[in-house]
């Protein structure tokens, strides 16, 4: 059913009023990219419902016309239950998704592209297994066989490494470049190098232990990094797939197929995103994807400026 806008405005109203100044410009400004920081229980999901129900009323957009993505289901939940109070069932046909189940619902509606029908998504338990199977073909020479002790203990930090590879979109040529760089870094740093003559082991200009521990680990790093293609041919052989391998095929797609991507792009008009301050590399790309048609396009973020959710969540401060 259409939009009733007279129980729209009303709402509209209501809700309007019970925002500060600040909140009131930025719904009001419907053309080009607004950011909005905002800290805890500042009502960030108001704001962003305020906006929806804005963009109905001042504008010809369709609830079909509005993408809004957020970091959790919680967050999905939250904003479709104070779209409902605005715009009734129709807030059922605004896009509301987290940036896992858009891509999902991307990949669902146009498997020609991607070629994915076969596939399931991976279990905790099948990911215990493949990352045993990966060591467990690691040379004896390799730097992180491990003969005493728990020799799995590397499956957790390497799946660690792998997931932050997905999410940000770094390959394993980017991050080869960039220990390139550290270590290079390294050998001019001089907190590595002994200042003063030292009786017994080490003399002045000599290099302190520290330096070759540090190069240990960076060759660790190297190793780990070599595996990450042959993880994920684990994977492509048990025809298992991760989340974020899916935001990883999107991008690809969208990269590669401009129809592809115009068709969703002409499909939002308006795009909103929440807990912007949490979205990894390639999250931040999909929206970037989805906004390049624009020289100014009519994009909206909402974030909280705490640091430490940055650090808790891994997320890329430079999104911001």
């Amino acid at each position: 059913m259409p939009v009733i806008k007279e129980k729209l405005e009303t709402q509209f109203s209501e809700v309007y009023k019970t925002l500060n100044t600040e909140q009131q410009i930025a719904v009001d400004t419907l053309d080009g990219p607004v950011m909005v920081i905002a800290g805890p229980g500042t009502g960030k999901t108001q704001i962003l419902a305020a906006r929806i129900g804005k963009i109905l009323l001042d504008t010809d957009a369709l609830p079909e016309n509005i993408l809004c993505l957020t970091y959790t289901d919680a967050g999905v939940v939250a904003m479709r239950k104070r779209l409902q109070q605005f715009i009734g069932a129709d807030a059922y046909k605004v896009n509301i998704y987290t940036f896992h189940a858009f891509c999902n619902d991307v990949i669902q509606d146009n498997l020609s592209f991607f070629e994915k029908t076969s596939l399931d998504p991976i279990s905790d338990l099948e990911k215990v297994e493949y990352f045993k199977e990966l060591i467990d073909n690691f040379s004896k020479e390799h730097p992180l066989k491990r003969y005493r002790g728990d020799v799995y203990y590397e499956a957790d930090p390497l799946g660690h490494l792998f997931s932050t590879m997905k999410r940000e979109g770094w390959s394993p040529e980017y991050i080869h470049d960039r220990i390139n760089d550290y270590v290079k870094q390294l050998a001019d740093d001089e907190s590595y190098i002994y200042k003063n003559t030292r009786a017994g082991k080490w003399q002045k200009g000599d290099r302190k232990p520290a330096y070759d521990e540090e190069l240990k680990r960076m060759e660790k790093l190297r190793a780990a990094v070599n595996e990450f293609q042959n993880y994920q041919e684990i994977m492509r052989v048990n025809k298992r797939y991760d989340f974020d391998d899916m935001i990883n095929w999107v991008i690809k797609a969208f990269e590669e197929n401009q129809n592809l991507l115009a068709d969703y792009q002409e499909r939002f008009q308006y795009i909103l995103v929440d807990e912007f301050q949490d979205t990894s590399g390639t999250q931040n790309r999909i929206v970037q994807l989805l906004i390049s048609y624009w020289e100014r396009p009519n994009v909206f973020v909402v974030g909280d400026d705490d640091q430490s959710i940055y650090r808790f969540q891994g997320a890329n401060v430079q999104n911001t």
